[in-house]
């Protein structure tokens, strides 16, 4: 996969986008992907004290990716009728 392939991070993208597709600094690339995670929805819902806990993901790579992705959804799975478009 090249970089042209590659989209940026935002709330829009839905849960189930490969963490592989998305243009993250590489820090934080090998920080989930180490931990195994594969998708955004995987990332959104885990806790910052979760993402903490990954290797390479510090503070400043929590608001990051909550900045970017948006936030999990208060009941743990985002319902049909408020899912990004």
């Amino acid at each position: 996969m090249t970089d042209e392939d590659l989209v940026d991070p935002t709330p829009e993208l839905p849960d189930n986008t490969p963490i592989d597709r998305i243009r993250f600094p590489a820090r934080i690339q090998n920080g989930l992907a180490a931990a195994g995670l594969k998708t955004i929805g995987e990332v959104r819902e885990a806790s910052d004290e979760i993402l903490l806990s990954f290797q390479d993901v510090g503070h400043s790579s929590v608001a990051y990716l909550r900045e970017t992705l948006g936030l999990p959804s208060c009941d743990g799975v985002r319902p049909l009728g408020k899912k990004p478009a």
